[in-house]
């Protein structure tokens, strides 16, 4: 009896450590946030073509609590954060015609939510109405 409650230990914490050790990773892999002031431009550009253009001063470290903040995007809280669904003030709808958002920072398609995207100084992000 002593025996399996010494094994029932051992597998704790031999558990407790991989569970550590797969959270340091998990840690090690998220970007490094930039501290301080940020100046950053978003461009957004709308279903109909047209372009709207904002800058920002601001000392958050992501992108989506940033512009959530500033009223400029609105949507469904899910599983892997914001599901944006309104871009200054023009909402999407996936199930009438396919319609997304599509963001890009510096010109590049982002993979993450706008919550994950750390905001860096001089940064130019675009929002594109994008349906199909």
């Amino acid at each position: 009896m002593k025996k399996n409650y010494l094994y029932g230990i051992a597998a704790a914490a031999a558990f407790c450590a991989l569970a550590f050790g797969l959270w340091r990773v998990w840690q090690s892999s998220l970007p490094e946030t930039a501290e301080g002031e940020k100046t950053v431009t978003v461009e957004v550009t709308h279903g109909d073509g047209s372009t709207a253009e904002f800058t920002y001063q601001t000392d958050l470290e992501y992108l989506g609590e940033l512009l959530a903040q500033e009223g400029l995007i609105s949507g469904t809280p899910g599983d892997y954060g914001l599901f944006v669904e309104t871009v200054d003030g023009e909402t999407v709808d996936y199930a009438r015609d396919q319609s997304w958002w599509r963001l890009t920072q510096n010109g590049q398609d982002v993979t993450t939510g706008a919550d994950a995207v750390v905001l860096r100084d001089g940064d130019r992000y675009g929002w594109f109405y994008t349906s199909g």
